[in-house]
C-alpha cells in the first residue's frame, strides 16, 4: 500500500464519496467537472508504474465509495467467473473507449462537450458499479472496471 492503512479507512472514505457525488451531480450542471474523470485516468495510469492496480487498491474512489456505501446493502455473493475474465474485461475496455472516442469526436472539440462525455461514462460506471455491488460485493465492479483493465493490459497482464 501507497500510504497508512489508517487513512484508507477514515479520512478517504468521506472524501471519496464527496468526490464521487461532486463528479456525479456537478457534471450535471457544469459539464467542465467532468474533466476532472481525465485527472482521476492520468493519475491512474501513473500510479500504474508503482505497481499493478496501486489506484485501484488506494486511491479509486469509486472503490471506496463502493466498500462504504454498500456494504450492509451487498448481497455478498461471489460475482460470476466470467465477468472477471481477461475477454469480458478487454471486450468491456474497448467498448467503453469506442464509446468515449464516438462520442469526443462529436463534441466539436467544445471543452463543455469533452466535458461531459467523460460525465457521462462516469455516471454509466457509477450506476453499472452500483448495480453490481447490489448483485454480488460492494467492490464487484473492480474486478471489471475498464480503467483497471486497462491498467493490466498496459502492464503486460
Amino acid at each position: 500500500m501507497l500510504l497508512k492503512y489508517s487513512f484508507y479507512h477514515s479520512a478517504w472514505k468521506y472524501i471519496s464519496v464527496a468526490l464521487v457525488v461532486g463528479f456525479a451531480i456537478g457534471g450535471y450542471f457544469v459539464p467542465v467537472v467532468g474533466l476532472g474523470v481525465i485527472g482521476l485516468m492520468a493519475i491512474a495510469l501513473l500510479t500504474n508504474i508503482t505497481g499493478t492496480r496501486s489506484f485501484c487498491a488506494g486511491f479509486c474512489p469509486n472503490g471506496r465509495t463502493l466498500s462504504f456505501t454498500f456494504k450492509k446493502a451487498s448481497s455478498q455473493k461471489s460475482l460470476p467467473k466470467y465477468f472477471a475474465t481477461k475477454q469480458f474485461r478487454r471486450m468491456l475496455c474497448a467498448l467503453t473507449m469506442f464509446c468515449v472516442v464516438s462520442l469526443l469526436l462529436r463534441s466539436n472539440g467544445s471543452i463543455a462537450a469533452i466535458g461531459r462525455v467523460f460525465w457521462a461514462i462516469y455516471v454509466a460506471s457509477i450506476g453499472i458499479s452500483a448495480v453490481a455491488a447490489l448483485l454480488w460485493k460492494p467492490r464487484a465492479w473492480c474486478s471489471f472496471c475498464p480503467m483497471g483493465t486497462l491498467q493490466d493490459t498496459i502492464r503486460g497482464k
